[in-house]
């Protein structure tokens, strides 16, 4: 298949009267159609034709090619970004990946915490650092995705001092949902192929506090406590569980306040702490969810979708609440028989009174974001969908597409249940003909 360098020279050389932003944006525009299709560029550019025709023609008949669903008014929402693939950037996956670091590095402050003395049973061979702060320490180091690539090799352990509790970040222009965001770690070690977490490249590692106690009294500050709060916006709830033992300080100190639901979000079936502990009705288990086939060619590491279920059973017969998250989903050919197919495998496993919710969110990223994608999985198929600019200056699928979506994903969960709440995530005020 043709890089981005040899697309570049081609282009450089028959168009050689173009700027450079013309050339570059032929190039962008080249790079995803061959990505997509497997074809040479004499298969999608007449290039003795195109050398007498003007820019705007050129760009326009590309535009089509590239994306052939959308109408023209929806093409012109096509967001250019200059086109940068470092093949030092992608990622190398591995059939498994056990959470192993290399070096752990512990705030002096928590040096005797129970967390830290667990680690240095759990892995004797680490290398210990002790460091005045965490921030001081990663202050002026500069990181770029070859960094983020090898962030489980290092392990960080601090003390929170400020950023306790959150308002969900929700896009711009989004339906606010108010949800809380409990910060109880940052960084995953699941290679998740559309995770906006690597477009932050600022953390060398994996973040994890150690005075948990300190949240929980933050939360006990919040004037109303009648509110949903989670920990998975910013690392799995789960992943790290085995190490923190955190779920089950969490179910039990949550338990105490019955009007504020609770919620661990997962990719992985990392439930014995959870099921160590004695289920609360406040307390919900909730799982990403895509098929299969979208778990074995995008979520890298995590469990796999019959793992999910079956914790999810277990947990359901613990005693906990489930919920299920189709976020995002992924437009592709067959993408309907496969998400219906999914979404009777849930219910046929789990009776519709133990769902607390279910989520419905379209694949979404910042450009920023799709150029790490593009470094990181170059040969990821996620990005071949017609991503044009949204509502919130984030590349999505059409509205046209997304309310189809929604409206198919609508009624295959209701042909299940007919009470069972679904919502969507990160989008815009829906209206009377796009609302669920």
């Amino acid at each position: 298949m043709l890089d981005v360098k040899s697309i570049t020279r081609s282009v450089t050389k028959h168009f050689p009267h173009f700027g450079l932003n013309k050339k570059a944006q032929l190039v962008r525009l080249l790079y995803e159609i061959v990505q997509r299709d497997h074809k040479l560029i004499e298969d999608i550019l007449n290039i003795k034709s195109a050398r007498q025709q003007p820019f705007h023609k050129i760009k326009s008949d590309l535009l089509v090619k590239r994306f052939p669903q959308l109408t023209d008014d929806e093409r012109a929402r096509w967001h250019f970004t200059p086109l940068e693939v470092n093949p030092k950037y992608k990622v190398r996956i591995t059939g498994h990946k056990p959470f192993i670091p290399k070096n752990i590095f512990i705030e002096k402050e928590v040096a005797n915490s129970e967390l830290v003395l667990s680690l240095k049973v759990r892995f004797p061979k680490a290398k210990y650092q002790m460091m005045s702060s965490y921030q001081r320490f990663i202050k002026e180091k500069r990181f770029d995705l070859s960094i983020y690539n090898r962030r489980t090799e290092n392990l960080f352990i601090v003390t929170e001092r400020y950023d306790f509790l959150c308002s969900c970040p929700c896009t711009n222009g989004a339906v606010g949902c108010g949800y809380y965001i409990l910060n109880l770690g940052f960084g995953c070690g699941f290679e998740c192929a559309y995770c906006f977490l690597q477009s932050y490249t600022n953390a060398p590692g994996i973040v994890l506090p150690s005075n948990i106690e300190d949240f929980f009294e933050a939360f006990k500050k919040l004037p109303n406590k009648n509110i949903r709060i989670g920990t998975g916006q910013f690392t799995d709830s789960l992943i790290f569980d085995s190490l923190t033992g955190y779920s089950t300080k969490l179910v039990d100190f949550f338990r105490e306040y019955p009007q504020t639901l609770f919620e661990f979000k997962t990719k992985s079936d990392n439930v014995d702490e959870l099921l160590s502990v004695k289920a609360a009705n406040n307390i919900v288990v909730s799982w990403s969810v895509n098929p299969q086939n979208i778990i074995e060619t995008t979520e890298f590491y995590t469990a796999n979708l019959e793992e999910r279920l079956s914790a999810a059973l277990k947990c359901v017969q613990h005693g906990y609440k489930v919920g299920f998250h189709f976020d995002p989903i992924i437009f592709y050919d067959g993408w309907k028989k496969d998400y219906q197919n999914l979404v009777g495998e849930i219910f046929r496993r789990i009776s519709a009174p133990k769902i607390a919710w279910i989520s419905l969110g379209c694949l979404r990223m910042t450009p920023k974001q799709k150029e790490a994608i593009e470094n990181r999985f170059p040969d990821n198929a996620i990005l071949n969908g017609e991503l044009i600019l949204g509502f919130d200056n984030k590349l999505r699928y059409s509205e046209r597409v997304r309310e189809d979506i929604y409206k198919k994903m609508h009624n295959w969960i209701r042909g299940q249940s007919k009470t069972v709440l679904v919502y969507l995530c990160m989008e815009s005020q829906p209206t009377e003909r796009t609302k669920l």
